[in-house]
């Protein structure tokens, strides 16, 4: 045996070996922070993001993206795309996404995540599909050319009435009497992920890594000691617990939880204002409309006298009469 070669190999060993002493010594370190101060919450944007979004954790990803796709395709390998989309109109929208890649076969996957349903989540999808496609077509390109572009929202609320976790979303033809349901197009996909749901999908249609990483984003304080042993769920368990232990990481969740307190705060101050001022314009709306049908029964009431004035005319009483009978005045009977 070559000595040189035999004392690099040496050296190397000892070299992972002092890694692997490292890591251990580090991860025990950050578990003693984690079992005083917690887990990041995966489910929270900005840790979600670090974590699967992240080039160090790129395998994470991919995993991720297989379980829920499931073959459909089945991504090798990707490269992390652009989350933020200014707006080209000044009036325009800016979007900023959660995470985005583009996979080995070209399809552009982008994975939000929520808190909290903020409504049109299906409307929402499409509109992010359709920033993540501009610019995708060129000049000259035929329309079959367009890349697939694939959707994933996992939420931690339920969002639809749908009784399954997991929903897909196609372009579809409706039934119309004489042809039936029918796919139309699979180049925008939706998928949708609710958290809550997932004991009330039966196994059979779901894989084994799907529900790990289900359980392991919605709590990974709680998640079966068996799914800990899948590698790579056990690897990101080891990530979380490093980034949970990292203060600048934590300081900026922190600051994020701020952000999104205050912009909700805003929007229900909002909310507050629209109520208070949609119950001033109904209730400007309900006293026009009792003046107007007050309005209307005293139109009624008067035409009723006047009918009736008319009648005691015809049959000779007085003037006088005819006043005190009806309420109307001398004048008003005079001119009948």
């Amino acid at each position: 045996m070559n000595i040189k070669a035999g004392q690099k190999k040496e050296t190397i060993e000892k070299e992972d070996s002092a890694v692997r002493i490292y890591r251990k010594s580090s991860l025990d370190k950050a578990k003693e922070i984690v079992a005083r101060d917690g887990l990041l919450p995966v489910k929270n944007d900005y840790v979600f993001a670090n974590l699967f979004g992240s080039k160090k954790h790129k395998e994470l990803l991919v995993c991720l993206l297989n379980s829920i796709l499931d073959g459909k395709p089945h991504v090798k390998d990707l490269t992390l795309a652009p989350t933020e989309y200014k707006k080209t109109e000044p009036d325009g929208k800016s979007v900023r996404l959660d995470v985005a890649a583009v996979s080995d076969d070209g399809t552009i996957l982008h994975i939000e995540i929520q808190t909290k349903d903020e409504g049109n989540i299906e409307d929402r999808a499409s509109f992010y599909q359709s920033v993540l496609r501009e610019g995708e077509l060129k000049e000259g390109e035929d329309y079959s050319s367009i890349p697939d572009i694939i959707s994933i929202w996992i939420v931690a609320e339920s969002v639809t009435d749908r009784k399954a976790c997991y929903h897909e979303i196609v372009s579809m033809y409706k039934a119309n009497g004489v042809d039936p349901i029918q796919i139309a197009s699979e180049k925008m996909r939706q998928f949708i992920i609710e958290l809550p749901k997932l004991e009330a999908t039966p196994k059979r249609f779901i894989n084994r890594m799907f529900e790990a990483w289900v359980k392991f984003i919605r709590d990974p304080e709680n998640i079966p000691p068996e799914l800990l042993e899948i590698p790579e769920v056990k690897e990101a368990m080891d990530a979380l617990t490093y980034m949970s232990a990292d203060p600048d990481v934590r300081a900026a969740y922190q600051a994020r939880i701020r952000e999104m307190n205050r912009i909700r705060a805003g929007q229900a101050i909002k909310f507050k204002e629209g109520l208070a001022e949609g119950e001033k314009l109904g209730a400007r709306k309900e006293r026009a409309k009792a003046e107007k049908e007050k309005k209307q029964l005293v139109e009624k009431a008067k035409a009723e006298k006047i009918e009736s004035a008319k009648k005691m005319l015809s049959k000779g009483l007085s003037i006088e009469d005819i006043s005190d009978f009806t309420g109307l005045s001398l004048e008003e009977v005079k001119k009948l």
